[in-house]
């Protein structure tokens, strides 16, 4: 009956011509509206999106299609527009943005590595067991075998500042390189490797060179107490796909090799570095043959989007953006389903009422868009297409973007928002949350810098657009799969949603659109900036 009512209310308003607002200052949505956003109804949507039937939500599953569909439903009965791409011949823009995925999974048992020790023609083959005598990071790695000499390079430096050049004289173009790993100074206390004895430094001095990869061994004398990557196909990387939108870029193999193998190649091939830390050659010749091997596809996945259009002619081509990630985990070798309940079918299911709540109010100045993301675990992949890539009303640009990411667990009366004072991209969007926060009975705290580059708001942000971001924070059952719908804190989700919705009411009204701005400073704790408003 309240529905009804309030939809009979805006067909009043729409006949008479009136453009009507909660009240004098027509910063404030309806009460109706405002009431609307239940713990019930976020219930409802959370329990079918974190259900064992959805099996985590992956990027680019089925289940995420599905997904994807009751998103658009649920858009589609709250009359918003649809703004993603073109349908069918006739049909106009649909509620989906499809956006390409590389994928790419290097296979374990397509890895090899034999080394080759020629004394004068007496040979001797070493063939290595990828997990026992050496590992790789192999993402990036092109598949296929290489076969080369294989040159010795002391520590591997160079260092223009130091005057280092470990390659002097040194022909290693179409080559691998043996290196030592880290540098003559590192020692117990020394506080580490320095930036030109890292391991990636090392690589890419190589790289530079045309190296077509490298062997790291420990230097003579020191070893490993215990494996510094310990095996898996999870943990290396191997047998588990890496989606990215674009093709990455190729990097030579850099392969670490164990001890045991370490002692074979110094025993053998004499080898070791002198006071001035330049490398002996070897004494006999060492050949290296690598197989990796990798499958890669192609996929596609969808971001879901619709909007609602403002009333006001000049401040409607400005649009405000609700976004939430709906992709999860998936399902993990053992079968296990990863139910993101918390991340992110909180936020998703938080904006699906705030857009229900736009769609039973008067319109706003400015336009309202919501937008659901894929691809947020595996590198911010689907915001990112759509920063790139916006599909907006002709005319229309983004003011800000207020992410909902993880927003049902921990102090139900907390709420951590970014960016803080002490952010370079603090905001106007800031204070008013910080306001609609504590109407809503939520203390907002600024404990979630830490995490303003690891979601989708980041991608919008970084394209100059005042965003905030809602997180509840990090709790024992993140990314795991006991992160069940049972622990969500539904009363807390559904006041993190209403202050959401209070602040992109606001921010669709306000005369002037969100700016970045200088925190206030308070005087009396010594240039402290202040938190209040």
């Amino acid at each position: 009956m309240k529905r009804i009512l309030t939809h009979a209310f805006l067909f009043v308003v729409v006949l008479s011509g009136v453009q009507v607002f909660g009240d004098d200052s027509g910063l404030e949505p309806t009460p109706e509206a405002v009431d609307s956003i239940t713990a019930r109804e976020i219930g409802g949507h959370l329990r079918f999106l974190a259900s064992d039937l959805m099996r985590g939500r992956d990027t680019a599953s089925p289940e995420i299609r599905l997904a994807a569909e009751y998103l658009a439903a649920h858009l589609f009965a709250a009359d918003a527009r649809p703004l993603g791409d073109q349908g069918r011949q006739g049909q106009g823009r649909t509620y989906f943005q499809r956006f390409p995925l590389d994928v790419v999974t290097p296979i374990s048992q397509g890895s090899a590595l034999e080394l080759t020790l020629d004394f004068g023609g007496a040979k001797r083959v070493v063939a290595c067991k990828l997990g026992d005598d050496y590992v790789l990071r192999p993402h990036g790695v092109i598949g296929g075998e290489i076969e080369s000499d294989v040159v010795f390079a002391g520590y591997g430096r160079d260092d223009a500042d130091k005057k280092i050049d470990d390659y002097a004289a040194l022909a290693v173009n179409n080559r691998f390189v043996l290196v030592f790993e880290g540098g003559p100074e590192d020692s117990a206390g020394s506080g580490g490797p320095r930036p030109h004895t890292n391991p990636f430094a090392k690589l890419e001095a190589a790289r530079k060179r045309g190296a077509l990869g490298m062997l790291l061994i420990q230097p003579p004398g020191k070893n490993s107490n215990t494996p510094r990557v310990p095996f898996s196909a999870r943990n290396l990387g191997f047998d588990a796909p890496r989606l990215s939108l674009t093709p990455s870029p190729a990097v030579p193999p850099a392969v670490t090799l164990a001890d045991p193998i370490r002692d074979l190649l110094v025993d053998s091939l004499k080898l070791s570095t002198e006071d001035d830390h330049r490398p002996k050659s070897p004494a006999g010749r060492l050949r290296v043959r690598f197989r990796h091997e990798v499958k890669r596809e192609a996929r596609e996945d969808r971001n879901v989007l619709g909007y609602l259009p403002g009333v006001d002619p000049q401040k409607k081509n400005e649009v405000v953006v609700f976004s939430a990630h709906y992709d999860h985990e998936g399902v993990d070798a053992k079968g296990e389903i990863f139910n993101g309940s918390d991340d992110n079918a909180s936020g998703t299911s938080a904006v699906l009422e705030i857009a229900e709540a736009f769609a039973l109010s008067p319109r706003p100045a400015r336009s309202v868009m919501f937008l659901w993301v894929s691809g947020e675990e595996k590198g911010l992949l689907g915001s990112a297409w759509y920063a790139d890539h916006r599909l907006l009303p002709d005319g229309a640009s983004i003011v800000a973007d207020i992410n909902l990411d993880m927003v049902s667990r921990n102090d139900s009366k907390k709420i951590g928002i970014t960016p803080s004072p002490k952010h370079a991209d603090y905001n106007s969007l800031i204070p008013a949350a910080q306001d609609v926060c504590r109407i809503e009975g939520l203390e907002a705290v600024f404990d979630t810098d830490p995490f303003y580059g690891r979601t989708d708001s980041y991608n919008f942000a970084k394209k100059g657009i005042p965003i905030v971001f809602f997180f509840s924070g990090i709790h024992q059952d993140y990314h795991k799969s006991t992160d069940d719908f049972e622990k969500a804190d539904l009363d807390k989700a559904a006041h993190v949603a209403r202050a959401a919705f209070r602040l992109g009411w606001r921010t669709a009204q306000d005369e002037n659109a969100p700016k970045k701005i200088t925190a206030p400073v308070d005087p009396k704790s010594d240039g402290e900036q202040n938190t209040s408003p």
